[in-house]
């Protein structure tokens, strides 16, 4: 019996180093332990994961550091477009709805080297006070990536092309996306662009946001679950990426399972989601169908 192939989508901050062959090797050794633990007599799999890291600029938040250089090295990000603003604002406002800003003069305002605009330091500093301190600075890698692969279609349209050939040589029907990944391929398929896919395992999805649906998905209308694809959703509820919830309510036909990864952040390590008993479940079902 041939190994089930499996294409895995990755989510950000890979780095420029971060090679299809090795993203590949590491999501192989993990999966490989969770199918072991389960059943030591599980038929084989192999994994791919394409990086498209060749494709994807250089991520625009490198440093979120603030209160000047003596809270270390300066940030050598461009700054923030009225456009960008706008996004982050309401995907941070999406994280914690009831975050009130301190609105007295000069609050916010300690940037430092950062391009970051006073208001969007003031939503930093009210989200962090509600949701815990440094939580959001790390929210805005993921957010600032989302944007550019959501408003620049020749990023989008590369990354879907990569993801794609894989698909087609491979031939696989199980795709496993974390984080950004799982928006990747909800593009993907809701375009059309992976037809042979048939089952989908989403991990530390921030398909919830409001913000972070827009281009690929109408607002005001639950997500689509694509026609013949089983859709299961692995959120852990210490995942802040996630919004601490599921995807079951913004779709009929999401399937979601809660899993325990621990505290933020490693709560939205990869690993930690590949490495489930229930993530095993799901591809030895997969081999069996």
């Amino acid at each position: 019996m041939s190994a089930l192939q499996i294409v895995g989508v990755h989510g950000i901050r890979q780095g420029s180093g971060a090679t299809t062959t090795g993203l590949s090797s590491r999501w192989q050794t993990s999966i490989d332990g969770a199918l072991a633990a389960v059943s030591p007599a599980a038929p084989g799999v192999a994994v791919t994961v394409p990086s498209y890291q060749a494709v994807f600029p250089r991520t625009p938040t490198r440093f979120i550091r603030l209160g000047g250089p003596e809270a270390g090295s300066p940030s050598q990000d461009g700054p923030v477009g009225e456009e960008e603003e706008a996004f982050i604002l309401e995907a941070l406002a999406a994280y914690a709805p009831s975050a009130v800003e301190d609105a007295s003069p000069g609050a916010g305002l300690t940037l430092g080297e950062n391009p970051l605009t006073p208001r969007i330091v003031r939503r930093i500093q009210a989200v962090d006070r509600k949701v815990g301190r440094g939580v959001t600075s790390r929210l805005l890698w993921l957010v600032r990536e989302a944007y550019t692969y959501l408003r620049h279609e020749e990023t989008a349209y590369a990354v879907r092309a990569e993801v794609a050939r894989v698909l087609a040589a491979t031939g696989a029907r199980l795709v496993i996306a974390h984080s950004l990944g799982s928006v990747v391929v909800y593009d993907l398929l809701s375009r059309g662009e992976a037809p042979g896919v048939t089952r989908l395992v989403t991990c530390g999805s921030p398909l919830s946001w409001l913000a972070g649906r827009k281009g690929i998905h109408s607002e005001g209308e639950p997500l689509a679950v694509p026609a013949g694809v089983e859709w299961t959703n692995l959120y852990a509820s210490k995942d802040f990426v996630t919004g601490c919830a599921g995807l079951s309510r913004l779709a009929t036909g999401i399937t979601d399972i809660e899993v325990n990864n621990g505290g933020f952040p490693s709560s939205h390590d990869v690993h930690r989601y590949l490495d489930k008993p229930d993530l095993a479940a799901l591809i030895l079902k997969s081999c069996t169908a």
